[in-house]
């Protein structure tokens, strides 16, 4: 049950009201100017429905303290669906929640932890708040109390905050000027208002005019006060003495604030060299990588059926295709775009395969590479992809968030998960499609002779590409020994013969190289692969936790019928442990990147009760499914105020008292409006006749009866006749008899006449009026 304050009557006045919105927006545009941070365009939004908000619980009836909660409900409804603007408007409403979320968690983090804070989603919600409380403290303050400081002081506050740390553009001195007259203005309204209430207690009579002269004084003497306080120029020493007084009234501030510079550390102009990725456009061997505990990322993963989990994920972000003097790079790439609309990326074909959603949280750090397992089909958010192109078809060389996720933001993404069997990529065969041969057979010119008899001796014995690559990954896995970091190569000598026949040590970027040249070596297609291995696995939270110590690169070797599958030669990661299926059991569904022909061979189809399974995606979750129950609420609130208050017949009775109260004269359509409101529901279903009359040119004089108007109307519309006369019977049946007109009926029949006066007015301009003169 609510509880009302009935102390003293409420308190309105239109002009006042203006002109604090004035205010309010003066110092939030005053920050806007300053362009500290992106996305302070927010600011103008939140301070308009602050004080919206304020000067409606300023006026209700509501005590204090369920004041303050109501406006706190209220700001926890409206800042965070302001902050969703803040990010990819194409991710559904449900993950810009939980990116805005994460993001404000993570910057707190830094805060508390005295890093310093670069996304600037912090100091704009620290600014959302800010202004909230102003705007709705300044809107209760002015109808509530009609108290004046507490109306204008905090913004005063705020604009003298922005422009202590916001000087250098002398023009924006001008909105003080403009903050100030309105202020005075403000408070010239106030004090004339209270001196009315003192002049009508003790019946001073006031001529009508005095109003308007009250107000023109008042308007030329505060534009003067500002006038001259802002154009004449003071003297070099009272400006010095002003400075040194202004520098004595700050200092405590400028102490205070010098403890909270990481909370602001994203107002800095440029972050320009903190976005980098860790992988680029190219990969040299190097001599190792910067790494730390950092969390790059967090992983959800979804429940996959142990036929298709695979022995290990691998957080894919990169592939290169071509390796020339000791780098790695993607050449004859393409650029293109992918929006969340769409249902998959269309370039890529899966055959079947079924597809697993997977959630990534950005960790401490923005993400502008999306990070996904093996194949990647779909993301949740609007990205770039660079391909690489190909006679038959695309493979993606590197998925793009665009914009880039800031630390705590979360995506989606969608792929196609196989796990075959051991026996199945021994039977895949050497039938390689031309796409796959033209690009990842690449060898170096003056590639190492010895490396590639190396590649031959290990393999001697292997009888099928699955059998030689397992050799290779082997030999690699018990011949080099893992170092994190590595010396450099000696002048003119190859890098990978050095590795392998004498340095004998390496970290993954060297290992997958070599796998992957010697495999090509030999004929088989493989590429490099760079991104992050499985991670930190916690059961409570099914999540992954993938750091940057988790850097990884290794190789993927190309399987007819099935794709490109991972090897792990790197010897301080665990070997991977595939099935070993019965011979009738092999799965014939596998990955198939586009350009894979139909008619290549695929093993025999499983029986019908052995097939796979495709799991349903679960699909996102509709942004109207929030959108409806706000609109519910909000339905719910206009009809239970209007019939309380009984609004819609107050309106306009208000805004005429408002204007009379100023010594203004109504508009017109505030006078029709108000009368409208006052006559009876059958004489506003007459007003369709004298609606007709005026649409069809023939409007009729004010002093005509109604039988006349009705006539009239007969006379331009006749296939309306039977309406017209139900119309004319009912409305004088409500005028000269006891009995009650039927209100139904003469509304249905006002319908109907409105209807055909329209048609006849349409025809009119398509015709020409008949009864005018050629």
């Amino acid at each position: 049950m609510y509880t009302f304050c009935m102390q003293k009557p409420r308190w309105w006045d239109w002009p006042a009201v203006l002109m604090l919105f004035i205010l309010v927006q003066i110092v939030s545009s005053r920050l806007i100017a300053t362009n500290w941070t992106p996305f302070l365009y927010l600011i103008r939004t939140i301070t308009f429905m602050g004080c919206f908000i304020g000067c409606a619980v300023g006026y209700s009836r509501f005590e204090t303290r369920v004041i303050r909660w109501l406006t706190f409900l209220y700001m926890l409804a409206l800042l965070p669906l302001q902050l969703t603007r803040v990010i990819d408007q194409q991710a559904s409403l449900e993950e810009q929640f939980m990116s805005v979320g994460g993001r404000l968690m993570a910057s707190l983090g830094n805060f508390f932890t005295q890093k310093p804070v670069e996304d600037p989603i912090f100091f704009v919600t620290i600014m959302l708040i800010a202004f909230w409380g102003i705007s709705t403290w300044a809107g209760y303050a002015l109808i509530r109390k009609q108290d004046y400081l507490g109306a204008v002081l905090p913004s005063t506050i705020g604009l003298l905050f922005i422009q202590y740390y916001d000087n250098a553009v002398l023009s924006r001195l001008w909105s003080m000027a403009l903050f100030t007259f309105v202020a005075l203005l403000l408070l010239g309204r106030l004090n004339h208002l209270q001196h009315l209430v003192s002049w009508q207690a003790r019946r001073v009579f006031l001529p009508p005019d005095s109003r308007v002269d009250l107000t023109s004084m008042m308007l030329a003497v505060t534009g003067l006060i500002i006038l001259v306080s802002w154009t004449i120029p003071p003297s070099a020493s009272s400006l010095n003495a002003a400075v040194e007084r202004w520098n004595r009234m700050t200092k405590p501030w400028r102490e205070f604030t010098h403890n909270i510079e990481n909370a602001f550390d994203a107002i800095q102009a440029t972050r320009n060299g903190r976005r980098v990725d860790l992988f680029g456009s190219e990969l040299s061997l190097g001599t190792g990588f910067s790494l730390s505990d950092v969390i790059v990322f967090n992983v959800q993963p979804p429940e996959i059926p142990d036929e298709e989990n695979p022995p290990r994920f691998y957080w894919q972000g990169r592939i290169y295709d071509h390796y020339e003097n000791g780098q790695w790079s993607a050449t004859n790439t393409t650029q293109d775009k992918f929006t969340p609309s769409a249902d998959s990326l269309a370039v890529l074909n899966t055959n079947g395969q079924p597809r697993f959603r997977f959630t990534f949280f950005a960790g401490e750090n923005p993400l502008s590479l999306l990070y996904a397992p093996t194949q990647p089909v779909w993301v949740s958010r609007a990205s770039s992809i660079q391909l690489l192109g190909t006679k038959d078809g695309e493979d993606v060389s590197a998925w793009f968030a665009s914009p880039i996720l800031e630390a705590g933001e979360s995506y989606q993404v969608e792929s196609a998960i196989s796990n075959p069997g051991v026996n199945r990529l021994k039977s895949a065969g050497t039938n390689y499609p031309a796409w796959v041969t033209d690009r990842y057979l690449q060898i170096p010119e003056n590639f190492s002779s010895p490396v590639h008899r190396l590649a031959l001796e290990i393999t001697k014995d292997a009888q099928t590409p699955y059998d030689k690559a397992t050799a290779i990954t082997q030999y690699l896995r018990t011949q080099i020994e893992y170092s994190d970091s590595v010396e450099k190569a000696p002048e003119n000598t190859d890098s990978l013969e050095w590795l392998i026949f004498e340095y004998k040590k390496g970290y993954c970027v060297y290992y997958a190289t070599a796998e992957t040249m010697m495999l090509r070596s030999i004929g088989i297609p493989a590429r490099m692969t760079v991104g992050f291995s499985q991670g930190e696995y916690s059961p409570e939270t099914n999540q992954y936790t993938v750091r940057k110590l988790n850097a990884h690169a290794w190789p993927q070797a190309y399987f007819p019928g099935i794709g490109w599958v991972e090897f792990e030669p790197t010897g301080n990661q665990p070997e991977l442990d595939r099935p070993v299926e019965e011979e009738n059991n092999l799965d014939p569904l596998a990955l198939t990147p586009s350009g894979l022909g139909n008619d290549l061979p695929l093993p025999e189809a499983p029986k019908p009760q052995e097939q796979v399974v495709i799991p349903e995606v679960k699909p996102r979750v509709s942004p109207s499914l929030y959108l409806i129950p706000l609109f519910i609420i909000f339905a719910t609130l206009t009809v239970f105020l209007g019939r309380r208050y009984n609004l819609p017949t107050r309106i306009p009775t208000l805004l005429r008292n408002a204007y009379e109260r100023n010594g203004m004269r109504t508009p017109a359509w505030i006078v029709n409006w108000e009368q409208w409101i006052k006559i009876s529901p059958i004489e506003k279903a007459f007003d369709s006749v004298n609606f007709g009359l005026r649409l069809l040119q023939n409007p009729m004089p004010v002093y005509a009866t109604p039988i006349e108007r009705a006539n009239g109307l007969v006379k331009l519309l006749p296939k309306a006749e039977n309406e017209i006369n139900t119309l004319l019977d009912e409305h004088q049946t409500s005028l000269y008899t006891s009995r009650q007109a039927d209100v139904i009926r003469a509304r249905r029949a006002a319908f109907n006449i409105r209807v055909q006066v329209i048609s006849e007015r349409i025809r009119y301009l398509i015709e020409g009026n008949p009864t005018e003169t050629p």
